[in-house]
């Protein structure tokens, strides 16, 4: 045969003739009028009649009188609306038996939407109806919801298929594309598009068994997930096999939506697990037994209390083996009572095993139905042991606890709601010597001092309207005459609703302890005497800085009462001008923990101020946590005003010694000026003399008058340099030697005999080149700074030593360091500052003036402490370029 031949129409026509003789569906056509003009073999088979007593309206008389006339109703009523049909009738089986059957109809329409006929198939859903009456009663019996019992009547859902390994599927019934959530096609999906509605976890088994209909002819029968284009979830049995036709591979089945059925499936085993795993946390075993039969129905918890294997049949013989002897007779009687009687069964007994172990259970079982010969037991078993377990340690603890109750350091009773006494603890009643009658109700009171008798009363009645606690001191005597002090607790236990239904107390000897607050009652006004006497004011605070204490010394010094210096009221006794400071400095110290320290003036009751300086400290507890703040503040008032006193006459010294200052520079500057003045004096008179000579000597006095002007040259120069100090003026500097410029300076220095025993040691590293300076105005400071080392290493216990060094750095400036081992510098910076001094007879401005000229040069100068002890002072002087000749200006010193 060739492959490729298409098919005729009357092979199509007869092939589908054989799906539809074939089918277990029982499938008809129709006219547009509804005239039915084909039935499947299946229908012939099922009517037991031939197709031509079936044509046209015959059928009719197959259907029950009771139901045609509803069918036929629907049905001309679906032949004039187009609308499909679906209802139910009873049809008479060739038998004679009336099967009630699902009969549906479905229109075919042609291009235009006429329709040219009718498709239909009836299932027999007889064995369907009876299993949901017999699926109503055995849910019925469950007691589930009506919602399962709705849901299990949509299992006769179905639809048909047929599949061509060939083509796929070539046939899809109406039902299955409802089934399937898809419009109705004529043509049934392929092949891919159906594997695209099964779930995804399903798919790969379910292309696998397409696969295999491939290659084998074989039946099938399986479950799958569906889902539907919109979203949802649906469980389908598709049920397969061979077609008719020898040696076709072509499959027909029928698909039945099963969701409901699956889902109840699952739901009951969810329950199933549920109450398995209910049973097994609580040690709860169901069981079922029927006596006359011997039949025991466990559950895998009874199993496991038992520990028989569930595989096992269970007889009563090894139930009463696994009994305890000593409990064994009790469950044989019990056992023949309620198989003879009946009745209920609840009883404890013991299970011993093969190891010794033992089990205590519990047995409930009531009978099910009425009393009859034939008896049915549903019950539970318990597993008990733990509460048994539970129980005894209750007891030992109920043990324990009096022994407790009877050995602690106090006595302990107890009341009922009323107050009266319902318990006494062995000790109290051998402390009082009364019997326990004498003791329960309200005798106890009677051993309460006749002191303390009516408050101590009155206190456990109000404690006891009010439910609250009672907390009181009373004394109590003992069993020889004797008091002693007790402490005395009382705590009510309430129900739910909050309602008393037992008081609790107990009853401690503080007689110590009250022997121990009079001593350190007495201890406390001692020192309370101490802290008034001191001659000062003590005062403390709460960790927060609320005043809880102050001596009696700072109440009389305010003239306040205590109440008003609390919440604060303290701060409005300091003076306006120190108020601010002294409070920040108060709150600032509260915050951080740190010690509180201030100096201000204090309100005195007489309305003067006066100077306190007030302190403050933290006490601590053992973790570090502040519990109170102790402090006390001491009247300086003397002291301040004689502080200010000093302060006005080291102010009037201190100007003193300035104008002193004044005029040694004067007289400095005097001396510099002097010998070349007095030179020009020399000179002026020499040249009067030679021009009064007669003849007058011109030659003589031109040379004279040369040498005057050469000397006011030099004076001129010198006042140059002395006004450059002090104003802003152009200055020429030229490029010098460092070294001779340092040279020239110790040369200077050395001239002065308070200097000259100074060791000055040098460092000169490397070559050092030209700088454009200033000689002298840079001369004189490395003067300044060499005088100022010498003298700083005054008074020092180590021998004076002064170390010069000079070095060139990568940024082109040369450094030179005057290193001393003297006392250090306190503030590297304001040094600086003109009238800054740390001598006793200096003027404060040759270090400003200083930084000055450096500055002008282009130049730093810094000071910095020496990690070795000392000073070093650091002068940083740009390299000169070649060449390099220029003006500059020397600035005043900066104040």
């Amino acid at each position: 045969m060739n492959s490729e031949r298409h098919p005729s129409v009357d092979d199509q026509t007869l092939r589908l003739r054989q799906i539809l003789d074939s089918s277990p569906a029982l499938i008809h056509t129709a006219a547009p009028d509804g005239a039915l003009d084909f039935f499947n073999r299946t229908w012939c088979e099922f009517l037991g009649k031939p197709v031509e007593e079936l044509y046209g309206w015959k059928w009719t008389s197959c259907v029950h009188p009771d139901d045609i006339g509803v069918l036929l109703e629907k049905w001309r009523e679906s032949i004039a609306t187009g609308s499909p049909l679906e209802a139910e009738a009873r049809v008479r089986r060739a038998d004679g038996e009336f099967r009630r059957m699902l009969h549906q109809k479905i229109a075919q329409h042609d291009a235009d939407g006429m329709i040219i006929g009718w498709h239909g198939a009836s299932i027999d859903i007889e064995n369907r109806i009876q299993a949901e009456g017999s699926l109503r009663e055995k849910v019925k019996e469950l007691q589930t919801s009506k919602h399962f019992l709705a849901e299990s009547q949509r299992l006769g859902q179905m639809g048909s298929w047929s599949f061509d390994p060939a083509k796929g599927f070539d046939h899809w019934s109406p039902e299955l594309f409802l089934i399937h959530g898809l419009a109705l096609t004529p043509e049934a999906p392929t092949s891919e598009a159906y594997l695209e509605l099964v779930h995804p976890e399903d798919r790969e088994f379910m292309a696998s068994t397409m696969d295999q209909m491939l290659v084998e002819a074989f039946g099938f029968d399986v479950t799958k997930r569906i889902v539907r284009p919109d979203g949802q979830l649906r469980y389908v049995r598709c049920v397969g096999s061979a077609a008719n036709e020898t040696g076709s591979l072509k499959r027909i089945g029928v698909g039945v939506d099963v969701t409901e059925h699956e889902l109840l499936t699952q739901e009951l085993r969810r329950r199933e697990a549920y109450l398995a795993e209910a049973q097994r946390l609580s040690h709860t075993g169901s069981f079922g037994w029927r006596p006359g039969c011997g039949t025991h129905v466990w559950s895998d918890e009874t199993y496991r209390i038992f520990e028989y294997d569930p595989a096992e049949n269970v007889t009563l013989d090894m139930i009463t083996e696994r009994v305890h002897p000593e409990d064994r007779n009790l469950v044989l009687e019990i056992v023949e009572r309620v198989s003879t009687r009946g009745g209920a069964i609840d009883c404890e007994y013991r299970l011993l095993f093969p190891d010794d172990r033992v089990k205590y259970v519990r047995v409930l079982a009531r009978p099910l139905g009425p009393a009859s010969g034939d008896l049915e037991f549903a019950g539970a078993v318990i597993d008990i042991t733990e509460a048994k377990r539970a129980e005894e340690k209750i007891r030992l603890s109920e043990r324990e606890l009096r022994t407790l109750v009877e050995t602690i350091p106090a006595f302990v009773g107890t009341a009922l709601p009323d107050g009266s006494c319902d318990f006494l603890s062995e000790s109290w009643l051998d402390y009082l010597g009364f019997t326990r009658e004498q003791g329960l109700g309200w005798g106890w009171a009677d051993s309460i001092h006749p002191e303390d008798y009516d408050r101590v009363v009155a206190n456990w009645r109000v404690g006891l309207a009010a439910g609250e606690s009672v907390e009181q001191e009373l004394r109590c005597r003992s069993a020889d005459g004797t008091y002693h002090w007790f402490l005395n607790r009382d705590s009510p236990l309430s129900d739910d609703k909050g309602n008393v239904i037992k008081w609790y107390g107990t009853l401690t000897n503080i007689d110590a302890l009250k022997e121990t607050q009079r001593a350190l009652q007495t201890r406390e006004h001692e020192l309370m005497g101490i802290i008034d006497t001191i001659p000062s004011m003590l005062w403390s605070t709460s960790p927060t800085g609320e005043s809880t204490h102050l001596s009696q010394r700072f109440r009389e010094y305010w003239g306040v009462r205590f109440e008003e210096i609390a919440n604060r009221g303290w701060v409005n006794l300091i003076h306006p001008d120190d108020r601010e400071d002294t409070t920040k400095a108060f709150f600032r110290a509260i915050e951080t923990g740190d010690s509180f320290n201030a100096i201000q003036r204090l309100r005195r009751a007489d309305g003067e101020y006066r100077w306190h300086h007030s302190m403050g400290e933290p006490l601590r507890d053992p973790d570090g946590k502040i519990i109170q703040w102790y402090g006390l503040s001491i009247d300086i008032d003397e002291r301040k005003r004689a502080e200010d006193r000093l302060r006005d006459t080291s102010i009037r010294l201190s100007t003193a010694s300035k104008i002193a200052t004044v005029a040694e520079l004067s007289a400095s500057i005097a001396h510099e000026l002097n010998q070349p003045l007095m030179a020009v004096l020399g000179n002026a008179q020499a040249a009067k003399r030679w021009l009064a000579a007669n003849p007058p000597d011109l030659t003589e006095t031109n040379a004279s008058i040369e040498r005057i002007l050469r000397d006011i040259r030099s004076a001129d120069e010198a006042m140059q340099h002395i006004r450059a100090l002090f104003k802003s003026e152009p200055y020429e500097k030229r490029d010098e030697s460092v070294l001779d410029i340092i040279r020239e300076s110790l040369r200077f220095v050395h001239e002065d005999p308070n200097k000259r025993d100074v060791k000055i040691d040098w460092s000169i590293e490397g070559s050092l080149p030209p700088v454009c300076v200033d000689r002298i105005q840079t001369q004189q400071v490395f003067i300044n700074l060499i005088s100022n080392a010498i003298e700083a290493t005054d008074g020092s216990t180590n021998s004076a030593r002064i170390l010069l060094r000079a070095f060139v750095t990568q940024e082109h400036e040369v450094i030179v360091q005057v290193i001393d081992n003297g006392t250090g510098l306190e503030d590297t910076e304001k040094i600086f500052d003109a009238f800054m001094t740390t001598k006793e007879k200096g003027m404060g401005i040759g270090l400003a003036v200083s930084r000055t000229i450096v500055e002008a040069h282009g130049g730093r100068l810094w000071a910095e402490n020496n990690p070795d002890g000392g000073a070093i002072f650091n002068v940083a002087l740009p390299v000169a370029s070649k060449g390099e000749s220029t003006s500059f200006e020397v600035k005043e010193p900066r104040s």
